[in-house]
């Protein structure tokens, strides 16, 4: 039986509870030696971990802000071989260092990770290669997907998300004739590596909303050709019942709290700048929908509500008491607050 990962917290807390089973006379030492060795604690964040991150920051920033400052003294034969020399370099020690010292391995794989990025820009300064920018990052990206895969590296894969992020929004703003096409092949492998790794929270969470990001943009971009009167409304329609879809739909238990949050959050935003587009009966309704899901449990309502009512508040600013208005939101919340209490004593549950 392989051992259970657990966090160290949870493992001191079975460390104590079993001394106690073995102080009283239930347990012998040898069953408790037996029952901890069935956990392994897991890998957390330390502080040599954070020392030797910030070391490979300081190293990538170090050489390149070196090369940067004598970039003008030197031929384009030797800028070209130092970029090189610095991303094979430091890659290959830390493929040679990984089996004996794995954090130091993985700290000089990042600083690899920064030279590669800073590489592409300063080959395109170097040869005067024109593209835009994100097209760099698209680059970047490719090259870090790939380094995040073979480490099987969490936060390599989160910064791959944050330079798609880049490439797919400057596309959009920046150049009105290309379109982020790549983006559609990046989705699918990014889904299919957090598949690989178990989906831990914090990537899936930016995965999903480098999905929705990208939905959205496309639908910005490509609705107001289709020649329809008010896009800006439909874009926020669809949008508003994507957000309903992910707030139910069945996915992976490990999926389904993050999911449904963004779910939630989305149908919320999208909602409220439909209020303005919309006449009164959508935003009552919405109103109603939303304490119908309060009354099953979810907080996240809660937070959409109070946005709710701010956006009228500053509608009706000019004719309602300012006092009245923080009365009645007061009154709403502690009214939640006292439902939810109570649901808790009978034993209801809350989500998200």
């Amino acid at each position: 039986m392989a051992n259970k990962e657990i966090t160290k917290k949870q493992f001191e807390f079975l460390e104590h509870e079993f001394n106690y089973l073995e102080k009283e006379g239930v347990i012998s030492q040898q069953e408790k030696v037996r029952m901890l060795g069935s956990y392994e604690v897991k890998g957390n964040l330390n502080f040599i971990t954070i020392l030797l991150s910030i070391g490979a920051l300081l190293l990538g920033l170090g050489v390149l802000t070196f090369v940067a400052s004598n970039w003008i003294y030197l031929s384009k034969a030797v800028k070209f071989l130092l970029i090189i020399a610095g991303l094979t370099g430091v890659n290959f020690a830390g493929v040679k260092v990984q089996a004996r010292l794995p954090k130091t391995s993985r700290s000089l794989h990042y600083a690899g990770i920064l030279i590669f990025g800073a590489g592409i820009f300063l080959i395109e300064q170097m040869f005067n290669i024109s593209i835009n920018f994100n097209s760099s990052f698209l680059l970047w990206a490719i090259g870090t997907i790939f380094i995040g895969y073979y480490l099987k590296d969490v936060f390599v894969l989160l910064f791959t998300s944050f330079l798609l992020f880049i490439y797919i929004n400057g596309s959009i703003f920046v150049d009105e004739t290309s379109y982020p096409l790549a983006i559609l092949i990046f989705l699918p492998a990014l889904y299919i590596v957090l598949k690989k790794f178990d989906y831990p929270k914090y990537l899936a969470f930016f995965i999903n909303a480098l999905a929705i990001n990208t939905i959205a943009l496309f639908l910005m971009e490509f609705v107001p050709k289709l020649g329809f009167e008010n896009s800006n409304t439909i874009v926020l329609s669809i949008l508003f019942v994507l957000g309903i879809v992910l707030a139910y739909i069945p996915v992976r238990a490990k999926l389904q709290n993050i999911t449904h949050i963004q779910g939630h959050i989305l149908h919320g935003i999208t909602a409220l700048f439909l209020t303005f587009d919309f006449s009164i009966w959508f935003p009552l309704a919405y109103f109603v929908f939303l304490l119908y899901l309060i009354l099953k449990g979810s907080l996240t309502s809660i937070v959409i509500i109070c946005a709710l009512i701010f956006r009228y508040y500053i509608y009706s600013f000019d004719f309602l008491p300012k006092s009245l208005t923080f009365i009645i939101g007061g009154i709403m919340l502690i009214g939640f607050g006292f439902f939810f209490e109570n649901q808790r004593k009978k034993g209801g549950e809350l989500n998200e």
